[in-house]
């Protein structure tokens, strides 16, 4: 029955995310037309404003649209489960744990998708933006790129894209069910159900800010305090690379403990205490 419920979901869902995928990849091409137009300034320390300006208004409507992706993700769960069709789900031959896992898979993948997608489109900005924001040789950054990526980083380019896809589908199903968690909460209230669950998002947002930057203290007391920072200046980038590493870390670590609290409070509420008024 879980497949079914899996495969029902991803057939009710897949407009709105292959739209907003088709969105970003217009908005690529067209960016990637711009740059083509434009021509670099002459002088090696000026900026082409209208490439910088079109670069970041591209990286703003890449990050609405994730946004309203997660926002539709999550309209939808409340709409299925917590309204009047709720009713008709909750008197399937399924179990709460079922209808739950169904939509989580399918909204998470969606998600998983789209960081990848927006990973892949910004880079190419970068790529074809770079040229025509700034005089730079291209040939010579990219080897210059590859010197110090682990410097910045802590770890080379391919095991870094490898950590980011992990990172990446860690963190699609934390911010799936951080929204699910917090509509599941705002659902014991008696009124003001949806203001409720807005409230609980803020404070689940919040909270895992907090206690997320709580733990980088002590990573980012000994990048500032660091006595190799302050005899050389060759040695901060080493510096930087291993606190962004720790950095890394930490937000996978958060994100999945905060996957699994969500998924254990999401999944207690819908199955012990389920309000539908």
């Amino acid at each position: 029955m879980l497949s079914r419920l899996i495969r029902h979901e991803w057939k009710e869902t897949w407009r709105i995310p292959v739209v907003s995928f088709l969105i970003i990849l217009i908005l690529t091409l067209v960016c990637f037309f711009l740059f083509r137009q434009m021509e670099p300034p002459a002088d090696p320390d000026a900026i082409n404003v209208g490439a910088f300006v079109t670069m970041m208004l591209y990286c703003m409507a890449v990050s609405i649209i994730s946004t309203v992706l997660i926002l539709y993700i999550a309209v939808r769960f409340y709409r299925n489960l917590y309204t009047d069709e709720g009713y008709l789900m909750h008197t399937l031959p399924v179990t709460p744990g079922q209808l739950l896992l169904s939509k989580l898979l399918v909204g998470a993948l969606w998600m998983f998708v789209m960081s990848l997608l927006a990973f892949w489109a910004i880079c190419c900005i970068l790529l074809f933006g770079l040229p025509a924001m700034v005089n730079v040789d291209m040939t010579l950054l990219g080897p210059a790129v590859m010197e110090i990526f682990p410097m910045l980083f802590g770890m080379k380019p391919i095991p870094f894209l490898l950590f980011y896809v992990l990172l990446s589908l860690i963190s699609s199903f934390s911010s799936v069910l951080t929204a699910y968690a917090a509509i599941s909460l705002g659902q014991l209230f008696a009124k003001h159900k949806v203001m409720a669950s807005i409230l609980c998002y803020i404070g689940f947002t919040m909270l895992i800010q907090i206690v997320t930057s709580i733990l980088m203290i002590p990573s980012l007391t000994r990048l500032i305090l660091s006595e190799a920072m302050l005899e050389a200046t060759d040695t901060i980038p080493a510096v930087f690379g291993a606190y962004m590493r720790e950095v890394f870390f930490i937000s996978m670590a958060g994100s999945l403990i905060c996957a699994v609290v969500s998924y254990i409070l999401s999944g207690y509420i819908m199955k012990k205490q389920l309000n539908l008024d």
